[in-house]
């Protein structure tokens, strides 16, 4: 099996299930975890031993799922990066706009390093109160916005949950193989990847066509063939 992270939504890039491999398990799907650090959603999302295919900012969530591994686990990168607090502050801007008529301050985010826990509550109670505000003032009540409101929060704070769990630094011991898979113009983020076997290639395509490109899928074959002929040898 192969485990994909892959952050599920519509997006002008292909996902990694573009590969077209066989035995793809995706394992972000409803309900998504709700956890403030890496090493929290990680452990939401353990799955044994198989080999891990993530995408962008997934690669950090990845990186601390093998961590948990009692062995090497194979990890392969697509365009690999950090998340950053702008990319939580831009997502939490975002889901405030969404809401009609939506006033007042959002949460300070000031604090996202120390207490991401107690940012994801507050962001929720704040999401859940526009979204409740707005659908009254169109004439709705209780019976009506419940499952809304519910369903308005829960969708954006899991995705503010998974970029905070995506960001900043990596453990830096190694976690066995990796694959970094380069789009054409993507930098290499080496030096966040953790120590350890490291094998980079860049591949002539876009970034929105990286996995669906089959220099892409040729390289991903390659790698776990490889690796799955040292950890039996």
């Amino acid at each position: 099996m192969l485990m994909i992270l892959d952050y599920p939504g519509r997006r002008p890039e292909a996902p990694v299930t573009a590969l077209g491999l066989d035995g793809m398990v995706p394992l972000l799907t409803d309900p998504l975890p709700v956890e403030g650090t890496g090493a929290a959603y990680a452990a939401r999302l353990d799955a044994g031993p198989h080999p891990v295919l993530a995408y962008c900012a997934a690669s950090a969530i990845a990186v601390h799922l093998a961590r948990r591994s009692a062995r090497s686990r194979p990890l392969v990168l697509f365009d690999p990066m950090p998340a950053t607090d702008d990319d939580v502050a831009r997502a939490y801007a975002g889901a405030v706009a969404q809401v009609p008529g939506s006033c007042g301050p959002p949460v300070p985010a000031g604090e996202l390093p120390a207490e991401p826990e107690r940012f994801l509550g507050a962001v929720h109670e704040d999401l859940a109160r526009r979204a409740e505000a707005a659908l009254r003032a169109q004439g709705l009540g209780d019976g009506v916005i419940d499952e809304p409101v519910a369903h308005f929060a829960r969708q954006h704070v899991s995705y503010l949950a998974y970029l905070l769990a995506a960001r900043g630094a990596l453990p830096r011991e190694p976690v066995g193989p990796v694959l970094q898979v380069l789009s054409r113009d993507h930098p290499d983020h080496r030096d966040w990847l953790p120590e350890g076997e490291l094998t980079t290639v860049r591949v002539d395509s876009d970034r929105a066509g990286l996995t669906a490109h089959e220099s892409a899928r040729a390289h991903v074959l390659s790698f776990l063939a490889e690796t799955t002929r040292r950890q039996h040898a």
